[in-house]
């Protein structure tokens, strides 16, 4: 009688099979959580990255849009075009802007009052809808920048001299005290980012248009229309 001789693999080429299948397995997840991890690390990378250059690019085109316009604070004194003060890291830079875009028509100015300050491990912007501001006028808050280490702002003068507060005692331009001060010929931005360093950026800051008083524009505007309603009439 013949014995059928029955087909298949034995426990040990089975236990053989399941320790290669796990070892594969274990090796694909560990790759696997790698490339996660890498693209994780990127990405974060990324978002580090593109807040840094946005905020620079916001300060940029804010710093050379710079307009030799002073204001008037809620309580009616008149602050400088451009105002730098504090110390260290609480350095406060305000400065009169153009380009303020008015997609919708508003009635108002295109120029615009902003304020840069670095506070509590944050760079954040700060804007008025009016330039003169009233007792009811507040700020718009912006957050740039977050979780900062510091920075440190100076402004060039004439002599190429750099100085952390402006203006300066004897920046008046002549015409006596009641003069607006000279706004610098530059100025130089020092970032300490968390993880890339000290960042040093310097910008040439635009001389801008002639300074006009208010209600000059509209005295010259009324003596021009003046001049010229004789030559019609005696035209006509």
């Amino acid at each position: 009688m013949r014995v059928r001789q029955q087909l298949g693999f034995t426990l040990l080429e089975v236990m053989i099979a399941i320790s290669i299948f796990a070892l594969v397995g274990l090796a694909t997840y560990r790759m696997l959580d790698t490339v996660l991890q890498s693209d994780q690390r990127i990405k974060v990378q990324e978002l580090r990255l593109r807040e840094l250059v946005r905020a620079l690019e916001v300060f940029e085109r804010d710093i050379l849009q710079l307009r030799p316009r002073p204001i008037r604070s809620a309580y009616g004194d008149e602050l400088p075009a451009l105002s730098l003060q504090g110390d260290s890291n609480q350095q406060i830079l305000e400065f009169t802007r153009a380009g303020w875009s008015n997609p919708l028509a508003h009635a108002r100015s295109q120029l615009q009052r902003v304020r840069w300050q670095y506070q509590n491990d944050q760079l954040t912007r700060q804007y008025w809808q009016v330039l003169d501001q009233a007792q009811d006028s507040l700020a718009q808050p912006q957050s740039v920048l977050s979780q900062q280490q510091g920075w440190q702002l100076q402004v060039m003068d004439e002599q190429g001299q750099w100085h952390s507060q402006w203006p300066l005692a004897d920046t008046r331009s002549s015409g006596g005290a009641e003069a607006e001060p000279k706004l610098p010929k530059a100025l130089r931005l020092t970032l300490q980012h968390p993880h890339y360093g000290e960042l040093l950026r310097q910008w040439r800051l635009p001389d801008g248009p002639p300074q006009t008083e208010p209600g000059q524009a509209a005295n010259q505007d009324s003596s021009q229309n003046a001049d010229q309603t004789p030559s019609s009439e005696a035209t006509q």
